[in-house]
């Protein structure tokens, strides 16, 4: 399953939820699936309605038609089981292709482990949790990040990066 938004707030008094997006890919449209885990359990819904609202999108779920149906839900993370790795270019990833690598400098040090990956207006930050146990920001780009492999990130550091 791949985490895709997060159910924000209910949108009037007819059903629908304002979720916040995080995919880069349309997985919000008329008939897809969705997924929150409730206890968990999967809690399937399909998309009757949909339309952008600013950065977040307004949904209505096929059989949820008030908004005490859909309240519950408020907060929750979204998922999806739509694989997109086909559509993926060959310097992109998934969140969770990345986070809990381990990363390392060009000299083979172990510097940390990837704890998460942060959307910013620029682009992606890494989360390296270090082996010290400190924490360090490493931006998602070419200049930083050298190379992604099977197990491990490699990166350039630089003086005040870690």
């Amino acid at each position: 399953m791949y985490l895709i938004g997060n159910i924000t707030n209910s949108h009037g008094i007819r059903g629908e939820v304002k979720i916040y997006n995080y995919s880069d890919f349309n997985r919000f449209f008329v008939g897809a699936t969705l997924i929150v885990m409730i206890k968990g359990v999967k809690k399937t819904f399909e998309i009757e309605r949909v339309r952008p609202q600013g950065n977040l999108f307004v949904v209505k779920f096929k059989g949820y038609d008030n908004i005490n149906d859909i309240l519950p839900f408020k907060g929750m993370d979204v998922f999806s089981e739509h694989d997109v790795h086909d559509q993926l270019d060959e310097d992109d990833f998934h969140y969770e292709d990345l986070v809990g690598k381990f990363v390392y400098d060009t000299e083979g040090q172990k510097i940390g482990q990837v704890i998460s990956v942060i959307p910013v207006p620029q682009g992606h930050l890494l989360e390296i949790e270090k082996t010290d146990g400190k924490k360090a920001l490493v931006p998602f780009v070419e200049a930083f990040v050298q190379s992604v492999e099977k197990d491990r990130i490699v990166i350039q550091t630089i003086e005040g990066l870690l």
